[in-house]
């Protein structure tokens, strides 16, 4: 998705004109003198990609014990470079639904979920390339335990829960950013987390009580200029999104 920031464009004229007394004769000493100063209006853009989704492959994943694949959803700020750099605040928004598309409440369910879903700082694959993982790697037989997986955490640490905006099926994940200013600069990415794995130990009564789901990953951001801190830029994307019915 694309989110845009303006800034009002001005130019700035500045004209100088000297007058000078001396004895009987009036002297004038005139000079001009102009700035012109242009701003660029801001253009950010913003990427989402999952390098490791293959559309020909179609969009179900068959998830059984001992079974993990990669998943990456990536974020990346794509804005060019050419008026100088665009920082922004960024975050992801993660909804996980029923099969018929409505978001998963239920307390069991979900923790089943969550549990799939996990990080692994040592992913090699990027914003625009596939990649292969460490601590969990997509196929392996016979697969991993609830422990190993668990070992990991369910969002890149780069990442942050916001608890205020996140509900019962509904993650919404701040960028904190790898300094802590929670600024994503121009070619900066970060993947949200990188694999979906099934614990070997699951039965058939976590495998029914998870049933058929959906994980639909959307990404917003605002620039940070003009902004005191992440907080009131965060207000004001809410006020965006809510007005244009994202």
């Amino acid at each position: 998705m694309k989110k845009t920031a303006r800034m009002a464009a001005i130019a700035v004229a500045l004209s100088v004109l000297g007058l000078t007394f001396a004895g009987r004769t009036l002297s004038y000493l005139s000079g001009r003198q102009e700035i012109t100063n242009t701003f660029t209006v801001g253009d950010l853009e913003l990427g989402l990609k999952e390098s490791e989704w293959e559309p020909e492959k179609g969009d179900g994943v068959s998830a059984v014990p001992g079974s993990s694949v990669y998943k990456n959803p990536t974020i990346k700020n794509v804005t060019s470079s050419k008026n100088g750099e665009q920082p922004c605040y960024a975050r992801m928004i993660v909804k996980i639904l029923d099969e018929s598309g409505n978001i998963i409440t239920d307390q069991v369910r979900l923790s089943l979920i969550k549990t799939m879903l996990r990080y692994d700082a040592g992913y090699t694959g990027t914003y625009d390339a596939k990649g292969t993982g460490t601590a969990i790697q997509e196929g392996r037989i016979p697969g991993y335990s609830l422990e190993k997986i668990e070992e990991l955490p369910m969002l890149n640490p780069v990442f942050e829960l916001d608890e205020e905006r996140s509900s019962d099926g509904v993650l919404v994940c701040n960028y904190n950013g790898r300094d802590g200013t929670g600024l994503l600069r121009n070619g900066d990415w970060a993947a949200l987390f990188t694999v979906l794995a099934v614990p070997t130990e699951w039965t058939k009564s976590e495998v029914d009580t998870v049933g058929d789901f959906q994980i639909r990953v959307s990404a917003e951001a605002i620039q940070s200029a003009g902004f005191a801190d992440r907080r009131s830029a965060y207000q004001a994307l809410d006020a965006e999104v809510e007005a244009y019915g994202q």
